[in-house]
């Protein structure tokens, strides 16, 4: 006898294939997603604003203090290791503040993943379950709708916007106060740290320190999908999708960087 729909979903990602099963509903998530952008650019269909809105602020305003604190946190670090390198090695200054800028293009983007994992991946997560605890994915299954475009498709756009808009202003954040903390503390000239930023940033670095977000964002949607969508109807069905977002989130964001990395 074929089980119900929702059953089929609850039973989803379980099992010896289970991991099989989650790639195959990622790749149907991506899908749908694209499906309903291209329909939207082709006139063919529209995009839920408000929806769209609050995932811009959920995904952006939210974070952007933590987002702040841990750009100031970073740089203020990288100009103290570069005052103690200055003061106890007596090298060069530009070759240092070179490695410096290559560090922050490195780590800007993962801590943009991580903090907006953390946050708008955990709350597509759980918003997901929670339709699923409560019956509401059912209903929206009955009524017609597709789940994923009434979940996702308004949220992967906005953290891909976001994404790339903290990227840019952790990075600036992050090399003002490496460079304030270095002018300051060493006498370190402005003009000299702009030199480090032409030596150590060429386009080909630029670009991939601006599209690693937005990979990562497509990757901690779907994982949220992934482990939202097959909650099941058991409460504790929250909490568990919450931990495997972060989780998964996080270990796909390392793995990523890691691949960017060996290709270089």
């Amino acid at each position: 006898m074929r089980r119900p729909r929702a059953e089929r979903t609850q039973s989803l990602c379980r099992g010896p294939t289970g991991w099989l099963e989650e790639i195959g509903l990622a790749w149907l998530t991506l899908a749908s997603c694209l499906g309903l952008y291209l329909r939207i650019l082709g006139g063919r269909d529209h995009l839920d604003v408000p929806a769209f809105a609050a995932a811009l602020r959920q995904t952006g305003l939210s974070v952007l203090p933590a987002t702040t604190l841990v750009a100031l946190a970073l740089g203020l670090i990288l100009g103290s290791q570069a005052e103690s390198v200055f003061e106890d090695l007596d090298l060069p200054r530009l070759p240092v503040l070179a490695l410096g800028v290559s560090v922050v293009l490195e780590l800007v983007p993962i801590l943009v993943g991580i903090l907006v994992a953390g946050r708008a991946g955990v709350a597509l997560a759980v918003r997901q379950a929670g339709l699923t605890v409560s019956g509401e994915m059912d209903g929206l299954i009955v009524s017609g709708v597709d789940p994923v475009r009434f979940t996702l498709g308004p949220v992967l756009l906005a953290m891909l916007l976001m994404s790339f808009a903290l990227t840019v202003w952790v990075g600036l954040t992050t090399c003002t106060a490496l460079a304030t903390w270095l002018w300051a503390r060493v006498g370190v000239p402005p003009a000299l740290f702009v030199d480090a930023l032409q030596q150590s940033v060429d386009l080909a670095d630029l670009f991939e320190a601006l599209a690693k977000p937005l990979i990562f964002a497509v990757a901690i949607a779907l994982i949220a999908s992934v482990c939202g969508l097959p909650a099941g109807r058991d409460p504790d069905g929250l909490g568990r999708a919450a931990t495997r977002t972060v989780i998964g989130a996080v270990t796909a964001i390392l793995l990523t960087d890691l691949i960017f990395v060996l290709l270089r």
